[in-house]
């Protein structure tokens, strides 16, 4: 009966019990909790027990906490197994969050003077074992960096993207420190610079380049010609195109004085504003692939023709109709449309280059109109601009 008295005021002092709630150590259990445990001087010590212990619970809770003794770290089932290790942050080891350095890449095309898109990137594999923050970066070289921080979301391998900021000085071949911070882990990656700028508007928009503008382009690379600036649509029909030729006649009366002309003008004033411009003579130099691939685009009508041909507009009237290795992709005009060529040499043909094949006296396609009655002729409509790109 004594030893009862006893057990019962032990309990009274160390255990107080109110609505469900339980506190050891204090009388005041917090509200949200349903057991709180206080003290300054000792731990709670959940069950300890090998891996073998814990794979032989029957049917263990989801949350059901332990600490293996294996491992020497605290796990939870998560309703379909065990968790890895908990509370280790981003210590090394095999219970550590780790770098995976075989799993390195660096990503996009490297230019000197070219600032990074969101293409330039490198990514790395992250083995997870705990649930954390991280901050991954690199060193500076060469005027530009690498960087990526935030949570990790998931156990198991996580790809992280470290993101590129800064513009390449000199064409060099590279090499970054991947430091994994508060881990002391290091990797190491190589990245290429090379020298120039891209051969044309497609690559540009292959490397992460999407908006419309001026680009500078070096068609021949470390060739003798020197690079020029040209202007990129890179929204529209896929994106990549260079303007080869832009005509306006809001007054009807802008003509073409000649065929030289119509191939190379106002060279150094590319855009889509300037009333007359051309660099047609340079579209071998271009075009990426064996075809010709054409847009021909009548922006106050919003029309477009885009397809592909394997003859060049330039050397003269093609033999067939329409001309050798035409491929329609988007037509939203057809009528006597069979490609681009050029019209014969002769002065009362109203256009130098046209799009209508078989009828280059009475053109529905003109590119370089001379004579100002006709205009500039969109199929069966006269508008006021024209614009021609290649790709």
């Amino acid at each position: 009966m004594i030893k009862s008295a006893y057990f019962i005021i032990l309990l009274c002092c160390s255990v107080y019990y109110s609505f469900g709630q339980v506190g050891i150590g204090t009388t005041t259990p917090d509200p949200s909790s349903i057991l709180d445990v206080n003290s300054t001087t000792q731990g709670f010590l959940p069950p300890r027990m090998t891996d073998a212990q814990r794979d032989a619970i029957a049917s263990p809770a989801e949350g059901l906490l332990i600490y293996n003794t294996d491992s020497g770290c605290i796990q939870f089932y998560t309703g379909s197994a065990w968790s890895p290790c908990l509370g280790q942050g981003t210590t090394t080891g095999a219970t550590g969050n780790r770098l995976d350095c075989s799993s390195v890449s660096a990503n996009g095309v490297y230019s000197r003077g070219i600032a990074f898109t969101s293409l330039n990137t490198i990514t790395i594999d992250v083995v997870v074992n705990n649930y954390d923050t991280y901050n991954i970066t690199t060193n500076t070289v060469n005027g530009y960096r690498f960087s990526a921080s935030g949570s990790f979301a998931t156990l198991g391998a996580n790809t992280i993207t470290l993101t590129g900021s800064g513009t390449p000085l000199a064409a060099q071949n590279d090499t970054f420190t991947i430091s994994f911070a508060g881990t002391g882990q290091i990797c190491t990656v190589n990245v290429n610079v090379i020298d120039g700028f891209r051969a044309n508007c497609l690559e540009y928009y292959n490397t992460g380049s999407r908006t419309d503008g001026i680009y500078t382009i070096d068609p021949d690379g470390p060739g003798g010609t020197p690079e020029y600036d040209c202007y990129c649509d890179m929204t529209n029909d896929g994106g990549g195109w260079t303007l080869v030729f832009n005509h306006i006649a809001v007054s009807g009366s802008e003509t073409w004085a000649n065929f030289n002309q119509v191939r190379t003008f106002n060279v150094n004033s590319p855009g889509v504003s300037t009333s007359k411009y051309s660099i047609l003579r340079r579209i071998d130099d271009i075009k990426s692939g064996a075809p010709y691939e054409f847009r021909l685009h009548y922006p106050s009508l919003g029309l477009t023709n885009h397809w592909s041909q394997t003859f060049n507009p330039l050397t003269g009237n093609p033999p067939t109709n329409p001309v050798p290795g035409f491929t329609a992709f988007s037509l939203d005009m057809t009528t006597n449309f069979g490609g681009l060529a050029r019209a014969p040499n002769n002065p009362n043909i109203p256009s130098y280059l046209v799009g209508t094949i078989n009828s280059p006296w009475n053109p529905y396609y003109t590119i370089g109109v001379r004579v100002g009655w006709l205009g500039i002729r969109a199929e069966n409509s006269t508008t006021d601009r024209v614009q021609l790109f290649v790709r």
